[in-house]
């Protein structure tokens, strides 16, 4: 496609999305009727009318209200901007999304970074953004699993379990995907700018919305449509009563997706939403090797986790280390596993911890210092 075939494909695309009561579903019927956008444009007032959802005022706002200059200067600004742009009806559109409804379909996609091809594996990872320390680690861990074994990590790049996904799928040197609920040139949070940057470069970003698009609440459960029509499977990691992950939740099992929920303490705030799809169906969720089970198909090579050099370490110290692997690591289980008593293992801990390999974060609980994920 030519740089002015797509200016002008651009323009006609945003001209009709913009005209007020034209969301997906009234795009795709009109443009589904009258086999392009430019014979919407060019419909009589009456044939407009026919079509199911398009009022007579509704009619009357595409025959009189389109602005055609300021959609080209919308779709100009896209162009010198650098983004991709992905129309429903074309090649480099994600074909994972045609498996979801038709009237969710975006007529129109931006990306930066790499492209997503038909035969790639995509798992979503959402949850609560006021995650504990727990959920963020165990999802640092999976995600960096799951890009080990070439699949895509999914996700919204909302601060708690949407970053540490990320972070960890990064970590492992695997490809990531952030769908945004605010347009490309905005980000948000603004806490995960550096976060962003590396997503760009190394993953991919998603986002159906214009240039100078804000984000307000009704996008983010437009974006986890995304979310959850982009993967394969969708796991709930942490979320409370209301949580927003519950949204992709329940687009995933509308959308004949595998769903997964990792299991927490009935007392927990942040785990009332994920006990409660364990309850209603979805798979629990442990370890990677539940997402194998359910779904052999994903089944990969795992690469061994690559640490940063440590320290010098004594044979004891590296068996305890190489438990953390699968995440955070209670005291009590460090000790069966190693079959060593809690008064000589709390020694080599603080060893540990002395050193800045691992650190303690509750409960007798301890996890991987940062400096060593």
């Amino acid at each position: 496609m030519t740089s002015k075939d797509l200016k002008d494909k651009l323009t006609e695309h945003i001209a009709l999305l913009s005209i007020q009561g034209i969301g997906r579903g009234r795009f795709h019927s009109l443009v589904k009727t009258f086999g392009s956008i430019q014979n919407v444009f060019n419909a009589t007032e009456n044939a407009l009318e026919s079509v199911s959802g398009i009022s007579n005022s509704l009619a009357k706002s595409i025959k009189s209200t389109v602005d055609f200059d300021k959609a080209k200067e919308v779709a100009e600004k896209i162009i010198q901007l650098g983004w991709k742009v992905h129309f429903y009806n074309d090649d480099n559109f994600p074909k994972q999304l045609y498996n979801i409804s038709s009237k969710d379909i975006p007529p129109i996609l931006f990306s930066i970074g790499k492209e997503i091809i038909p035969t790639d594996k995509l798992i979503g990872i959402v949850g609560s953004r006021h995650a504990t320390e727990t959920g963020k680690q165990f999802t640092f861990n999976l995600a960096g699993q799951l890009a080990s074994s070439d699949i895509i990590v999914v996700s919204g790049m909302a601060e708690g379990i949407d970053a540490a996904a990320h972070k960890g799928a990064l970590e492992s040197g695997g490809h990531t995907v952030a769908v945004w609920g605010s347009s490309l040139d905005i980000v948000y949070p603004p806490s995960n700018k550096e976060l962003a940057k590396q997503i760009a470069k190394h993953g991919t970003i998603f986002s159906e919305y214009l240039p100078g698009t804000d984000p307000v609440r009704a996008y983010f459960p437009e974006r986890n449509r995304i979310i959850a029509g982009l993967s394969d499977g969708v796991i709930v990691v942490e979320a409370g009563q209301k949580s927003g992950a519950l949204i992709t939740a329940e687009q995933a099992l509308t959308y004949n997706k595998e769903l997964f929920a990792v299991p927490g303490l009935p007392s927990s705030k942040m785990s009332i939403g994920s006990n409660q799809l364990i309850k209603n169906g979805a798979t629990l969720l442990t370890s990677i090797d539940d997402i194998f089970e359910t779904m052999p198909r994903l089944k990969g090579e795992i690469k061994a986790k690559k640490f940063k050099q440590l320290p010098d370490m004594t044979k004891t110290e590296q068996e305890i280390i190489n438990l953390f692997t699968s995440g955070p690591q209670q005291v009590d289980k460090i000790s069966r596993e190693i079959n060593l008593p809690v008064p000589e293992l709390m020694e080599f801990l603080l060893a540990l911890e002395l050193k800045g390999i691992v650190k303690e974060i509750s409960g007798k609980q301890f996890i991987l210092s940062e400096d060593y994920i």
